[in-house]
């Protein structure tokens, strides 16, 4: 018996090591990191925004210019001459912060934002990301995150529907065809009232209503052509119902022209 009992423990040793966690030197699966995102939106009347990186503030390069510099614990880190910037959204992202600011020429002749994210982490020189087509009009924005991605609605842009994506710092922007929707009623009663009462004023001006459109005011103009963006609105059907108004001095029923203008 004393023979086998050195035996039987060896083999018992063997055993206990064979099994999960009992061999120390053996090493566990590493820990899966999920990177949360945090993203908080900004009131537009927000110049400066405390990150987890400094204090940020949108400032005046010169007291007589817009406010077209932003800056990180007073040192610049932005700058667009003569611009208006606009701080959007703050998105906490792992151990990196990422600002959404916008920049606009300030005129009626710019309706979109140009937009940028600031990307800030500890001892790393901030950074912006942008793109030539990163804009949109401010009130269609909005952000949601798709894993560690960041995605922004756009809204539309020449019937197709807009979106932005940030994964990593790379930057992308994505035009989707959509089926047409209502343009909805505040919109498409504005092109109605406003517009048609335009159409039929312009009688007055060629009785054979030729171009109605060529002698709208700055701010309709701007507005008809925004309109293009959205995939519910019919622009020669418009220009159809202009016409008719101005040669009969009448702009069409309400209910008619949503249907045939904003696919209602």
């Amino acid at each position: 018996m004393s023979v086998f009992k050195p035996l039987t423990w060896i083999c018992c040793c063997a055993l206990l090591l064979a099994l999960p966690g009992c061999n120390d030197g053996e090493k566990s699966e590493p820990k899966v990191e999920v990177l949360e995102t945090h993203i908080q939106p900004i009131a537009l009347e927000d110049d400066s925004l405390q990150t987890r990186y400094g204090k940020l503030e949108i400032t005046r390069a010169k007291a007589d210019m817009p406010p077209d510099t932003l800056k990180l614990d007073g040192g610049q880190v932005f700058r667009e001459e003569a611009f208006y910037l606009s701080l959007h959204q703050y998105i906490q992202q792992g151990k990196r912060d990422l600002v959404l600011f916008g920049s606009n020429c300030g005129g009626t002749g710019c309706p979109q934002n140009h937009f940028y994210f600031l990307v800030l982490s500890k001892d790393a020189k901030p950074q912006t990301v942008t793109l030539d087509d990163f804009t949109a009009y401010p009130d269609d924005l909005s952000a949601k995150t798709d894993g560690e991605k960041i995605v922004l609605d756009l809204g539309f842009d020449k019937g197709k529907h807009k979106t932005a994506v940030l994964e990593d710092d790379a930057l992308k922007v994505v035009l989707e065809t959509v089926p047409k929707t209502f343009l909805g009623d505040e919109k498409c009663q504005w092109l109605h009232t406003d517009g048609l009462s335009a159409c039929v004023d312009y009688h007055e001006v060629d009785d054979k209503c030729a171009d109605p459109q060529a002698e709208f005011a700055g701010y309709l103009s701007r507005g008809v052509a925004a309109m293009a963006d959205f995939p519910g609105f019919d622009a020669a059907s418009f220009n159809k119902h202009c016409i008719a108004a101005c040669a009969s001095q009448q702009p069409a029923d309400y209910e008619s022209f949503a249907k045939e203008v904003c696919s209602k």
